[in-house]
């Protein structure tokens, strides 16, 4: 297999291969090449670094109960661990990368399994506070605690963000409750308690989100998970993403509020985030 392209990581230059693992075996990606698809389906992207998938028993764990939501059933078998290391060996990423295991239902019963390896371009502690943007949701989708093939409602928000000069969406309900951004999960601090919204009532319950639920307390924090509304950012003195890739970034603004310094964020950096970069 030749490489397809290069892509610019840190200051070096990583070959990508294009490669995938599909139902078991790990081939090329031919040009032109499709499935009948749907969005019918959910997928899982887990942060990668020195060629293994990090997180990813909870990864899978979370992926195969939202496929038997979905009507898949219990069958299915996601790659293991050790066959994601040989894809990201195969595609030459033993840095900061991603995976992208995807399931399909291609079929009234058949479903395809497929996952892709990608250097990551953005992560780790260094990375640029995101600034967001409000964007309010008349409903919540039904299954927004699951991360599903049927991303629409959360890519529009997301554009119509970029399109304000942000760089994400912060969602929200009629009801003013924090959700999520647009691809990760939200968190709140003020003085030494640090809050992040309901699962799955009100977001993904996102791998790095229930890691660091976990494991906060390290740092002398008290983690909690609660109802948040936008009338607590304005008491905020850290607002926080969190998600497989980025591990956790700074916000440094939601419209026009502002946060310009983010001493307990820096903290975190010993405590050993399974993420890119970390």
């Amino acid at each position: 297999m030749s490489a397809q392209g290069c892509a610019l990581v840190g200051p070096r230059r990583v070959c990508q291969m294009s490669v995938q693992w599909r139902n078991g075996r790990i081939e090329p990606i031919r040009p032109g090449e499709s499935v009948d698809s749907t969005d019918w389906g959910a997928f899982t992207t887990a942060g990668c670094d020195q060629g293994r998938p990090l997180l990813w028993s909870r990864h899978s764990h979370r992926l195969l109960s939202s496929l038997i939501e979905l009507g898949a059933g219990d069958s299915l078998v996601l790659p293991t661990e050790n066959e994601l290391c040989d894809l990201l060996n195969a595609a030459d990423l033993d840095g900061p990368a991603r995976v992208r295991v995807v399931a399909r239902r291609v079929g009234s019963k058949q479903w395809n399994i497929e996952a892709s390896a990608t250097p990551c371009d953005a992560f780790g502690p260094d990375l640029k506070p995101a600034r967001l943007t409000v964007d309010r949701w008349a409903s919540v989708p039904p299954l927004v605690g699951h991360k599903t093939l049927a991303r629409q409602p959360w890519n529009l928000a997301r554009e119509r963000a970029r399109q304000k000069g942000a760089c994400d969406a912060l969602l929200v309900d009629l009801a003013d409750h924090l959700l999520e951004s647009s691809v990760a999960n939200v968190w709140v601090l003020r003085g030494r308690t640090v809050r992040t919204p309901r699962a799955p009532n009100h977001c993904l319950p996102g791998v790095v989100r229930e890691w660091l639920l976990e494991n906060l307390g390290g740092e002398g924090l008290e983690a909690e998970v609660s109802d948040l509304k936008l009338t607590d950012l304005a008491t905020a003195d850290e607002v926080w993403l969190s998600n497989a890739v980025v591990g956790v970034r700074r916000v440094c603004a939601v419209d026009d509020q502002r946060w310009r310094e983010w001493p307990t964020f820096e903290s975190l950096r010993g405590l050993g985030i399974p993420a890119p970069g970390w």
